[in-house]
């Protein structure tokens, strides 16, 4: 969750691109936390048209190691973000730790919702063949435990 709305993002780029304020200006009239925030806002909306796009893209674990080769040549995460288009520029930076820590398969998706509960398992009604098995296997334990009784 953003911490600014993408409406807020918006008018404030906007309105550094009037002209009307620079952005130390706008951080200090907005409380904005650095004019690095505004000048990545900036490119977002120069490169995309927008700012904060509601559908998540998807990126193939191809892509996702393409745009990490091209940041480890030596540019910076600003600039790898801008050549790719790929915003919020941290993304970039998830992919990296992800990628030192699990390799290659820690760029690939993550299966969606929730996981299956350990152990739980679909009870099945018994045949009448593995029933009389089951009653059979019941008695002879049954019956071994009296006879372990008896001996001892």
């Amino acid at each position: 969750m953003s911490k600014y709305s993408n409406e807020f993002k918006l008018m404030v780029v906007k309105e550094w691109l009037s002209g009307a304020k620079g952005s130390t200006e706008l951080v200090q009239k907005y409380g904005i936390g650095s004019d690095y925030m505004i000048r990545e806002w900036r490119d977002e909306y120069f490169l995309t048209g927008s700012i904060g796009s509601t559908n998540h893209k998807t990126y193939t674990p191809e892509f996702k190691m393409q745009v990490i080769n091209y940041y480890l040549s030596g540019h910076s995460c600003s600039e790898t973000s801008r050549h790719f288009a790929v915003f919020p520029g941290t993304t970039i930076a998830n992919w990296l730790s992800a990628y030192r820590i699990f390799g290659y398969n820690g760029l690939k998706p993550k299966p969606k919702g929730r996981q299956p509960t350990m152990g739980r398992k679909r009870i099945r009604p018994l045949t009448p063949e593995q029933q009389e098995l089951a009653d059979l296997k019941q008695e002879n334990y049954q019956l071994s435990m009296e006879n372990a009784v008896l001996l001892w």
